[in-house]
């Protein structure tokens, strides 16, 4: 029995998949109504970059972003980075660079690129394998219906039994005698 047949699974599964949907969606809906209402808040595009750090610039300033100047290739940039992030760098450190989906002057605008940072960046990513599950929870289902139901049971009977109900006794007559039948056991009278 493949492990989806059972429609208890087959549900469960569905209700997480698009619950994971609906905080996709909750998430996106939320970054779409910051970058509207907020004055300072504008679209960056999405990207990423192989760069080498130069020097980290503490920034006294702010509370939650250092300033990293790096190279790539053959130009220096300066990049918006968490403290922590930043704090961890050193001059002559090759990373991996994730621009942020919204600049707004409050947050970073990049980020040190790793998965968990990438699904908080950008979650629709996330419906690509949901997408895949969906499908692949349709196909179960699919395949689950298609299969040829079990084969009906067939009792044969004899009719030995029914043969030797001729030579039984009587039975008890039955409380409602059928319109126009005579009661059984009484000889009908001339």
């Amino acid at each position: 029995m493949r492990l989806f047949a059972r429609p208890t699974l087959r549900w469960s599964a569905l209700v997480a998949l698009w619950g994971v949907v609906i905080a996709v969606a909750w998430v996106e809906l939320v970054q779409v109504l910051l970058l509207v209402w907020n004055p300072f808040c504008h679209w960056q595009g999405p990207g990423v970059a192989h760069v080498t750090v130069v020097s980290v610039n503490r920034d006294p300033q702010s509370q939650i972003t250092d300033s990293v100047t790096v190279k790539e290739g053959q130009q220096e940039r300066d990049l918006t980075l968490l403290k922590a992030e930043a704090a961890e760098l050193a001059p002559g450190e090759t990373i991996w660079v994730l621009d942020s989906a919204v600049s707004d002057g409050l947050r970073p605008d990049q980020y040190r690129l790793t998965p968990q940072r990438l699904l908080l960046q950008y979650p629709f990513l996330l419906l690509l394998p949901v997408a895949w599950a969906l499908w692949g929870l349709r196909r179960a289902r699919l395949r689950t219906e298609a299969e040829p139901p079990p084969p009906v049971r067939r009792v044969f009977t004899d009719d030995f039994h029914l043969r030797a109900q001729r030579f039984a006794g009587p039975t008890e007559p039955s409380a409602d005698p059928a319109p126009g039948a005579e009661p059984p056991g009484e000889k009908p009278t001339e």
